[in-house]
């Protein structure tokens, strides 16, 4: 497949910054920020906010100018979010603010906005999910949480989509990843188990452990099976 033009933008960046040639490789990043997703919304879209905000970030503490960019626009993404309610816009603020290890500003933002308008807050909670349960705000876990069984299913699908990539990377066809997919799964659905506990909801618990080994049972992935067995001791403790 071939690669996007787009993409050697960021790679003049990268070797611009490795040159010390900082004022354009700061022009670089900016430019891949703005314009990666312009010919598809999807095929970078992880690039931008990953190797980009990254390579931009790094740039950032030795290059005053790199900062100054940066949190300027992380403001203007702010504001935009605010104007057009956009999950994605968000989503960019909250990938610079965790580049700048400012992240406690965009739970903040999150949880004032799902005490004003928890519409458009639950439209963000994918992006922040992980953020609430290590920060153990229960109750707005919970509150985000109306159909657990849903959201079991969501990490099921995402966990076979994760399965698939082999198929078309054989760079993906290796015992460390398979590992990183089934430990993400488990820690996840282990994220779920500890908001319905904490939020005494039972009867959820008891369905969402059937729904759980039923959806392990219907699936061939030898390593998934073997990591269940050995966790399913405290996987569902208590249920």
């Amino acid at each position: 497949m071939e690669k996007p033009e787009i993409i050697t933008v960021l790679e003049d960046a990268q070797l611009a910054h490795k040159a010390g040639d900082f004022v354009n490789a700061l022009k670089f990043y900016e430019y891949f920020f703005e314009h990666a997703l312009d010919d598809d919304p999807y095929a970078l879209y992880g690039v931008r906010l990953s190797h980009c905000l990254q390579g931009w970030a790094e740039l950032a503490t030795v290059f005053v100018a790199a900062k100054n960019s940066l949190d300027n626009t992380k403001r203007q993404l702010l504001g935009e979010f605010h104007d057009t309610k956009e999950p994605e816009t968000f989503h960019d603020y909250l990938s610079i603010c965790r580049q700048l290890g400012t992240e406690e500003q965009a739970l903040e933002e999150f949880l004032q906005l799902h005490n004003h308008q928890p519409k458009t807050a639950a439209k963000l909670v994918k992006y922040l999910w992980d953020d609430l349960v290590n920060a153990e705000h229960w109750s707005v876990c919970n509150e985000l949480l109306p159909e657990p069984q849903q959201k079991l299913d969501e990490l099921f699908s995402m966990f076979d989509e994760s399965t698939k990539l082999k198929d078309f990377d054989p760079s993906f066809d290796n015992l460390q990843f398979d590992q990183h997919i089934v430990d993400q799964l488990l820690v996840a659905v282990q994220q779920l188990v500890v908001v319905l506990r904490f939020a005494d909801r039972s009867d959820d618990l008891a369905s969402l452990n059937r729904q759980f080994y039923q959806a392990v049972e219907t699936r061939e992935h030898s390593l998934l099976h073997k990591q269940v067995h050995a966790k399913s001791s405290f996987l569902f403790a208590g249920h």
